[in-house]
């Protein structure tokens, strides 16, 4: 499995999801009364802070499958669940292909309700990896960044040019 978490473009679209979307506010769309009754698409955005666009591109992709009246999109418990686990997938670093195989594995096992549950333990130990080199390039370029930062302050005519070129 690839666990590289950029799409085929090479960049990670973030399609509506706000950075940070944490597990509660997921859940709070989860509640008894959010899956009791069909939801709009505009519904499902408010529900799980995204937006419509995101929705759309989510089904184009095959990962949810909203009921069609007419023109108007209605999202049913399992739809909420699948988004849930999309938006889990994408927290855990995940691209949407591979969110897209998870899902279609607990198609045969639809009693889980975790992304994670779906995951065999390659996978898991794979992205484990993934995110901890990540992590440390992430790490390098704070440092750097850091020095950087503390060069400029120590002589502050150094990279004049650079702020007078991008108009800070």
């Amino acid at each position: 499995m690839d666990t590289n978490p950029q799409n085929e473009s090479g960049s990670r679209p973030h399609h509506g999801v706000p950075s940070g979307h944490a597990d509660s506010e997921i859940q709070s769309a989860d509640s008894p009364e959010a899956n009791s009754r069909l939801s709009t698409i505009r519904e499902m955005a408010r529900d799980f802070q995204v937006s419509v666009r995101a929705l759309r591109f989510y089904e184009d992709r095959g990962l949810l499958h909203p009921r069609r009246e007419s023109t108007i999109r209605r999202y049913d418990a399992s739809d909420r669940l699948h988004l849930k686990m999309i938006l889990k997938g994408k927290q855990l670093g995940f691209t949407l292909s591979e969110i897209h195989d998870i899902l279609a594995c607990q198609g045969e096992n639809s009693g889980k309700t975790e992304l994670e549950m779906g995951l065999l333990p390659e996978q898991i130990s794979a992205q484990i990896s993934y995110l901890e080199r990540q992590r440390s390039q992430i790490e390098a370029a704070i440092n750097s960044l850091r020095e950087a930062h503390r060069r400029r302050h120590e002589s502050p005519r150094q990279g004049a040019c650079l702020s007078e070129r991008s108009g800070h």
